[in-house]
């Protein structure tokens, strides 16, 4: 399925190339052609699929997380912050071996 994709992308960008400001991506071919399928198919109703319905226009109204798990959130702050710093390190010492 993806060589189709990728190959009709590829078709279609150099048969349009000069009609085409930019190159028309791969995934919005899929989604596109996956959209067509799912409404003409009706896999909603053969395979009991789930659809997204309404996606709702803009961005959420900013929150604060319930606080009943604040302490998990610590801790995997911690991990990740403890992470980030060991791959930080290893990765400034290997370019300071290349560059020196």
């Amino acid at each position: 399925m993806v060589r189709v994709v990728v190959g009709g992308q590829e078709y279609v960008n150099n048969r349009f190339k000069k009609k085409l400001k930019i190159p028309i991506p791969a995934e919005l071919l899929l989604v596109i052609f996956a959209t067509i399928v799912s409404h003409f198919g009706r896999l909603d109703e053969r395979y009991a699929l789930p659809i997204v319905g309404k996606i709702p226009l803009g961005l959420p109204t900013p929150s604060l997380p319930p606080m009943t798990a604040a302490s998990s959130y610590i801790v995997d702050g911690m991990v990740l912050g403890v992470v980030a710093y060991v791959i930080a390190v290893t990765m400034a010492r290997l370019m300071a071996e290349r560059n020196l």
